[in-house]
């Protein structure tokens, strides 16, 4: 059986019976999740969950989806927990997706560990207590120097930033969470793949993020909808 199979069967049995239970998305995350842009912006139409579901339901113009945003700004996921029953078990959804990374990087290499065992913790939650198919994201990445996108307001945490982007904590994280996914054979979509290729083309992370700091711009978003659903979408086309 195939990763997604559950959802796009869920997909279906709402599309064919109307009286069917709606199809559930729970989105969960920090404020690359929530939809945070620029400063003090949420951006609710060209987030990336919400792009998903209308890639989706072009698919299967007759279901219904509901996606619940349960992104919170500043959260990591060794912070998430209290979260997990209320925001996620809950609404015993279909499709789970989670994205945790830029906040959490900034405990150094003693956070590490406890970021993967939290990550695993969660997944097998979601797993034990859910009939939901489930894709992990790697966070994107970081500004790697100051730019002219960050707003005034924002300057208090750039040298925070600045220390973590200069010791490479976030590519650690990003690495060893790749590790695990693969160890453990779970679904993913690789968002921090997508900032490397760039990279490489000469294009430096803030070019891409909204606040020059750490949230993907609008373009960013559609793409993360883009990968995501080819990756559902494998094998089902």
């Amino acid at each position: 059986m195939s990763a997604f199979a559950r959802f796009h069967k869920r997909l279906k049995e709402k599309a064919d019976d109307v009286r069917a239970r709606p199809v559930t998305y729970v989105a969960f995350g920090d404020s690359v999740t929530q939809g945070c842009m620029e400063y003090a912006a949420i951006e609710h139409e060209q987030v990336y969950h919400n792009l998903l579901k209308k890639r989706i339901v072009q698919r299967y113009p007759t279901t219904i989806l509901n996606v619940i945003n349960a992104g919170v700004s500043g959260d990591t996921a060794v912070k998430s927990e209290p979260r997990w029953q209320p925001d996620v078990i809950a609404y015993q959804p279909d499709l789970v997706t989670i994205g945790f990374g830029v906040n959490d990087c900034h405990a150094g290499e003693a956070g590490l560990e406890p970021y993967l065992e939290k990550m695993d913790a969660f997944v097998r939650t979601v797993k034990r207590d859910t009939e939901a198919d489930l894709l992990v994201l790697t966070p994107n990445m970081m500004m790697m120097h100051d730019n002219d996108t960050i707003h005034a307001n924002d300057r208090v945490v750039l040298p925070r930033f600045s220390d973590t982007s200069e010791k490479g904590y976030l590519q650690l994280y990003t690495h060893a969470l790749r590790a695990y996914l693969q160890q453990e054979k779970l679904a993913y979509v690789d968002i921090y793949a997508l900032f490397e290729a760039r990279l490489l083309e000469g294009q430096a992370p803030h070019a891409r993020l909204a606040n020059g700091i750490n949230h993907p711009d609008r373009e960013l978003h559609a793409q993360m909808a883009e990968r995501i659903e080819a990756r559902i979408f494998e094998g089902h086309e």
